[in-house]
């Protein structure tokens, strides 16, 4: 043990002459080479710098005076500013070994001295790694400090040393090989970044259209269904309903035998063997639900369920079908009838996913409200609109899955306007895809689709095109003469003096009020109000109609036959579907419900100016209340439009006038002894005269001639004082269409 010239103690240091290359900490310094390695990565150094990290590394623990360094950086007789250059090479050394004069962790520097190197190093040579370690303890500071150097032997040294078997080159090698697979995977995933926003998925598109039926009889609430090569669908004549049968690629459509006189046919079962049939006698109602082999044979009821817009499970097991306001499932072979969800709405037109992971359904809020598409799974969880009240179209409906499931076609309307509509449901990771409502048509016919699942991307759908003509028709003579107003009325409504009318016109549902011969012509409401069932009070001083906007609840209005402000006639937190004046103007009698604690609609009287509210015993499921010119009855229909009946006001009673299929647009006679009506689904769509005193209905007259031509259908909308038919005739044609589509 010696003391050196600052009065520390040392031990003799490592002796590196074995070995070329030296390790410090991470570091690997090549004295050969004259390089320097951090865990096998290069560095780089210059050469002066790295000459005076051989001359450390050569006395680890030792002072090394800056003479020392002189001498081993420039020769003699070099000129140079010496101190300044030193200094730059030691700033640079430290710069590399990420060292700090402040706090040195490799380099110390000792005043008016010299540098020493700190750290234990180890010398390597080609075949064994002799490992001479030193440790370095120091004590106190300045020029007191004590400084220890301990060798340890290669026992004990191996735990602070790297293994002697660790290769520097293949260390070398490797990172490079990891650098470069880290480079291939930067460059693989810019490359996908770049291709998925710049090249989306295409949007699908319509390549071609083409007809496939002639008849124009077609009755678009029979559904469309396919076996794959042949299309079923409902045709009404004279009345009654037949079930049709063409080819997918057209031709003369067959009527089919039918087990029932209307039979509806609602789908086939995914193995092709049985038809899922429905028994009815009116149009939009409740049937009891069938199962008929496809091969003939009788049919079997599907137990006791009784429903409507039934549909398979992918697996043909279940069928998913609607009643009332809620949706049920049953086994086909008629067990396990359960409900799974009951909704605020009528359920309309549920289809099972092809996955079978989940149920859609078109969610009707009624006339005024919107329809909408819903999805929930198959055992009613999860319930859920697939759309925000934002998102266009506004209404959408008879959805259904392609094939595949990668996409989910429906009808999407804007007012009046109807048109093939889609929404991607399937991810591509490689490819950007949009999954927000596309629309795949646009006009001229609006298009009512259905899609059946084998026909994977062609599709089927109703178009239909129409006009409506105001006429009037003398029932005694026949003669039928046209008022000249405009052919997209929907509703209309004469003054008492069979002077000025007031109508709904399409595709925005404004009210408008003219002369009968078109003159005159203003707009009373404009969008996004849409207004209906106007009736003029008994004075033709003031018009009340039924109000909407969209996802707000139905009002009353009252507004003068010249234009002006709005009054809105109802309390607050009700919802009303039409109403009708007393015969003083006093007072309206109206079809609402309180959105709180009512479902159903019943019948109010109101007083618009003292808001006084009373509700008429018995009138809960009432509709189209007509107040009768004498003040003493009110007729109304009930919510099934099957039964027209009849309220006393003198001694608060109802009873029944007649019944029939499809009952609408009541009209009293100027002497209120009788009350006409329309039945639509009779087989004339006829006009009938129900009278108080006697109690029986007779038919007065029927449209069956006018059907048998152009038009497709008649709406009785009133009676002139002389008592001639206010009728709305529409002239146009349903027809199926099948569309192939390009779905990407």
């Amino acid at each position: 043990m010696s003391a050196d010239l600052t009065g520390g103690m040392t031990l003799p240091g490592p002796d590196i002459s074995a070995g070329s290359r030296v390790r410090f900490g991470l570091f690997e310094a090549d004295l050969v080479q004259g390089t320097l390695s951090r865990q096998g990565t290069r560095l780089r150094l210059q050469v002066q710098p790295f000459r005076i990290l051989a001359l450390l590394l050569q006395q680890p623990g030792e002072i090394v005076t800056r003479e020392q360094c002189r001498q081993a950086l420039w020769p003699e007789g070099t000129h140079v500013n010496f101190d300044g250059s030193l200094n730059a090479a030691l700033k640079k050394l430290r710069a590399a070994l990420q060292d700090e004069a402040e706090n040195p962790r490799f380099i110390e520097t000792v005043p008016r001295q010299g540098y020493r190197f700190l750290v234990p190093i180890q010398t390597i040579n080609d075949a064994v790694a002799s490992v001479q370690e030193g440790r370095i303890a120091r004590l106190g500071n300045g020029d007191q400090s004590i400084e220890v150097r301990l060798h340890l032997p290669p026992d004990i040294a191996q735990g602070f040393t790297t293994p002697p078997d660790w290769d520097p080159e293949r260390a070398e090698r490797t990172q490079k090989r990891f650098d470069l697979m880290l480079l291939s995977i930067a460059i693989l995933f810019g490359s996908w970044l770049l291709f998925f926003i710049v090249y989306p998925v295409p949007h699908p598109s319509m390549q071609h259209m083409a007809r496939i039926t002639n008849a124009g009889r077609i009755d678009e609430w029979g559904g469309i269904v396919s076996d794959g090569t042949r299309i079923f669908f409902l045709e009404r004549t004279d009345g009654r309903w037949n079930l049709m049968q063409t080819s997918v690629e057209g031709g003369n459509a067959e009527k089919m035998a039918t087990p029932f006189e209307n039979t509806r046919l609602f789908a086939i079962s995914p193995d092709h063997s049985q038809f899922l049939i429905g028994q009815f006698a009116g149009r939009d109602e409740e049937m009891p639900l069938w199962l008929w082999p496809v091969q003939g044979g009788e049919p079997r009821r599907l137990g006791q369920a009784v429903g409507a817009d039934p549909s398979w499970s992918p697996d043909g097991t279940q069928i998913v079908f609607v009643r009332g306001q809620s949706l049920y499932t049953i086994h086909r072979d008629g067990t396990q009838n359960r409900q799974l969800a009951h909704v605020e709405g009528h359920p309309r037109s549920p289809a099972w996913s092809p996955d079978g992971g989940s149920i859609r359904f078109t969610l009707d809020l009624g006339e005024f409200g919107t329809q909408s598409i819903w999805e929930m799974t198959p055992e009613g969880n999860g319930l859920h609109a697939i759309l925000s009240k934002t998102d266009h179209p506004s209404r959408q409906s008879a959805g259904n899955w392609t094939a595949d499931g990668k996409y989910f076609l429906f009808s999407g309307c804007e007012g009046y306007d109807c048109n093939l509509w889609g929404i991607r449901n399937a991810w591509n990771w490689f490819r950007r895809s949009h999954h927000e409502p596309f629309p795949l048509t646009s006009g001229p016919d609006s298009l009512h689709v259905t899609i059946p699942a084998q026909m994977g991307s062609r599709i089927f759908a109703f178009s239909f095109r129409s006009h409506r003509e105001l006429g009037k028709i003398d029932p005694q003579t026949q003669r039928t003469s046209t008022l000249n107003l405009d052919t997209s009325i929907a509703q209309a409504s004469f003054s008492p003096d069979d002077e000025m009318v007031v109508y709904s016109d399409r595709p925005d549902d404004s009210l408008w009020r003219s002369r009968i011969n078109g003159e005159a012509r203003i707009p009373l409401t404009i969008a996004p109000l849409h207004g209906s069932y106007a009736r003029w009070s008994r004075n033709g001083k003031q018009i009340l109609f039924t109000g909407a906007r969209q996802n707000q609840p139905r009002n009353i209005y009252v507004i003068s036959p010249d234009g002006g402000s709005l009054h809105p006639v109802l309390p607050g937190g009700w919802e009303a579907s039409e109403a009708d004046w007393s015969p003083d103007g006093y007072r309206i009698v109206v079809s609402m419900r309180n959105q709180k604690a009512q479902s159903d609609y019943g019948l109010y009287t109101l007083e618009p100016t003292t808001g006084t509210l009373k509700e008429l015993p018995g009138s809960k499921g009432l509709m189209e209340p007509r107040w009768s010119p004498d003040g003493r009855y009110i007729a109304a229909i009930d919510e099934a439009k099957r039964r027209l009946l009849l309220y006393d006001m003198q001694n608060s009673s109802w009873a029944q006038l007649a019944s029939g299929g499809l009952l609408e647009s009541l009209h009293w006679t100027h002497d209120g002894s009788a009350i006409y009506f329309q039945d639509q689904i009779d087989e004339q769509e006829s006009i009938f005269r129900a009278s108080v005193a006697s109690r029986k209905a007779e038919r007065v007259f029927g449209f069956g001639e006018l059907l048998r031509g152009s038009a497709a259908q008649c709406y009785f909308t009133g009676l002139d004082r002389a008592g001639s038919f206010y009728v709305m005739i529409e002239r146009g044609t349903t027809d199926i269409y099948s569309l192939d589509l390009d779905l990407p």
